[in-house]
C-alpha cells in the first residue's frame, strides 16, 4: 500500500497521517506520524495565509 500524497493537513480521522497519543474519554490528543511532513505542510499553509493577507491589505489601501 502506497502512502497518500498530502497537500494540506488532513482531519484527525485520517489514521495514516495522525496517531492517537492519549485520550481520557473527553479529550483526545493526536500527533502526526511524520513530523517533517507536518512541519512542511504548516509552513506551506502559513505562506498561503500570508499571501492572502497581503493581497487584502493592498486592496484596502487603494
Amino acid at each position: 500500500m502506497s502512502k497518500p500524497t498530502y497537500t494540506s493537513i488532513p482531519p484527525t480521522t485520517d489514521t495514516v497521517y495522525w496517531m492517537l497519543k492519549s485520550s481520557d474519554g473527553k479529550t483526545s490528543i493526536y500527533v502526526p506520524r511524520d513530523r517533517d511532513l507536518d512541519r512542511q505542510l504548516k509552513i506551506k499553509f502559513q505562506a498561503e495565509v500570508a499571501a492572502r493577507t497581503s493581497i487584502k491589505r493592498k486592496k484596502e489601501h487603494r
